[in-house]
């Protein structure tokens, strides 16, 4: 009776066999296992740099949010998150039929445009201008006209601001904060008012296109790794 023998062949064997009938010879296959191990190497490198960016503008977020809830709390600023950007809803009021900035909301359009600078500094800054419904409709647009362009101004030559764009925009007597408050003194200077759209490319958009770019680069690596 004959006995059989099972022979173990190990895998690096197949694989040459494998190579041998294609034939390939061993300098191919060596040149083309350097060169995917190079394009694994560079893809990893990738990775790890936009984890590092990613890491960074994280921090760089955190600090804007510590800057704007400062604003918030040191001067009562009302923030709304809008789909592209945030309004900032600031108590920078005017006088009674009057554009011209007050003195006492000179530091808080100061400390705005040092804020935007350092956070959103290729951004576009919309302010909004706002009256209060006395006198007739035409003419409060035209004053909140008046006051948001005032305080455009103010903000790029006084303050500082450098953004992609700035532009002024008046409401009239739309959106008001108080249903009729109007008039002289106290009674409708909630309503006679600025506000701040700053719409941007920024950072959060910069940190999804990165993780999006990474988690391709890590797909890859997966499917083509060793």
């Amino acid at each position: 009776m004959f006995r059989t023998k099972s022979v173990v062949v190990p895998a690096f064997a197949v694989l040459l066999v494998s190579a041998g009938c294609s034939h390939v010879g061993q300098d191919d296959f060596d040149t083309s296992m350097a060169d995917l191990r190079s394009e694994l190497s560079a893809q990893n490198s990738a990775i790890e740099e936009n984890q590092q960016a990613i890491f960074e503008l994280s921090n760089m977020t955190e600090e804007m949010r510590g800057e704007i809830a400062s604003l918030r709390d040191e001067f009562q600023v009302a923030v709304e998150q809008l789909k592209d950007g945030i309004r900032f809803a600031t108590p920078v009021h005017f006088d009674y039929d009057r554009a011209d900035i007050r003195p006492e909301d000179v530091p808080l359009l100061e400390r705005f445009a040092s804020v935007i600078n350092e956070h959103y500094p290729n951004s576009v800054v919309t302010v909004e201008g706002f009256a209060d419904p006395s006198g007739p409709r035409a003419y409060n647009e035209q004053l909140s006209q008046h006051r948001a362009e005032n305080v455009a101004n103010f903000l790029k030559t006084e303050a500082g601001l450098l953004v992609a764009e700035i532009k002024s925009v008046g409401y009239g007597e739309n959106r008001l904060v108080s249903e009729g408050a109007w008039g002289p003194g106290a009674e409708g200077l909630e309503n006679r008012r600025v506000a701040f759209v700053v719409e941007r490319a920024g950072e959060m958009d910069e940190i999804d296109e990165m993780e999006e770019e990474t988690d391709e680069n890590a797909e890859e690596t997966v499917t083509t790794g060793l």
